[in-house]
């Protein structure tokens, strides 16, 4: 699993591999009435970036932050940022029945697979 410390050594590949998985089978989008979460504690749902985070590394104040501000405060690593914010977007803006297509568009126009995970 990629995390925040695994994150600059993880391919652009694995990294879409893994929030793929997560938000497929998540289905659901990570939000509190006014924005998007990197978790949500009350139903145990995570955003695209939130996935990426681990238990161990996340701090309730990056709530309310985007991940480019994140990034600026040395919170989280630079590698892989604009696929991150990418992922983050569809999270963000589309409904989770229209993930499916965005995320294999997004795949597509960055060059990188569609392999999404049995389970």
């Amino acid at each position: 699993m990629i995390t925040l410390k695994t994150l600059p050594k993880a391919t652009a590949q694995q990294v879409f591999d893994q929030v793929v998985n997560h938000l497929l089978t998540q289905n659901a989008r990570s939000t509190s009435e006014k924005f998007c979460l990197y978790r949500d504690k009350i139903h145990s749902l995570k955003c695209a970036a939130g996935c990426l985070i681990g238990d161990d590394e996340y701090k309730e104040e990056f709530e309310g932050k985007t991940w480019l501000r994140l990034r600026t405060q040395g919170d989280v690593p630079s590698e892989h940022l604009a696929l991150i914010l990418g992922l983050q977007e569809i999270h963000d803006n589309f409904p989770p029945d229209a993930w499916l297509v965005e995320l294999q568009d997004f795949a597509k126009n960055l060059g990188l697979s569609f392999n999404l995970e049995k389970k």
